[in-house]
């Protein structure tokens, strides 16, 4: 019998993948290297609760455009074998004139939103966000970071990606006018 469970335990052993838990700095540090997160790793936790800086409503304006922004802190998201700890955006752009001209504020399905955090680096957190003009490539990473001096104000700019986009579908590639603005833009926390 005791010869039995022994074989069971070392069997079970051997199907049983040890489960980590690896907080946001610690995955940082891992994408700086070229192996990446350790296979181990199952889930990246925000165990300093860095990412509740960012959560809430947060509203400003740009070149005569208003913006509003919903940033919610999501817990061990995700379908793939790691999970994570990330903030989903949501957000609206209006013109001068009030008129509509981006918003998923509504949106119910998080994926739909195609706006989600990825790296907390230092003070900065980054964001993929892919927009509603894919073949102008209104789409890049968007970095957010809270003001040390005042946690009402935040600090919003992109970074579009300029790889793939489709010059036959764009031709104002040069002079289209992207969603988000690329210089530095203040939010106020409502």
């Amino acid at each position: 019998m005791k010869k039995n469970i022994s074989i069971l335990i070392i069997l079970l052993s051997f199907f049983c993948k040890a489960q980590s838990v690896i907080s946001l700095e610690q995955a940082y540090e891992y994408s700086k290297s070229d192996d990446g997160l350790p296979e181990a790793v199952t889930y990246v936790k925000d165990i300093n609760n860095r990412l509740d800086q960012f959560a809430g409503t947060w509203k400003g304006a740009y070149n005569g455009k208003q913006y509003e922004f919903r940033f919610i802190k999501k817990v061990n998201f995700g379908e793939y074998s790691v999970k994570w700890d990330k903030i989903i955006g949501r957000f609206m752009v209006k013109d001068g004139a009030g008129n509509l001209l981006y918003n998923t504020i509504n949106e119910p399905n998080d994926n739909n939103t195609r706006f989600w955090g990825f790296k907390l680096q230092n003070r900065v957190y980054e964001m993929s966000f892919v927009g509603n003009i894919e073949y102008c490539n209104d789409s890049g990473v968007v970095f957010i970071e809270v003001s040390k001096n005042n946690p009402n104000i935040m600090y919003l700019n992109f970074s579009r990606d300029q790889g793939a986009y489709n010059p036959e579908k764009c031709p104002n590639y040069s002079t289209y006018v992207p969603l988000l603005p690329k210089e530095k833009m203040t939010l106020m926390k409502q």
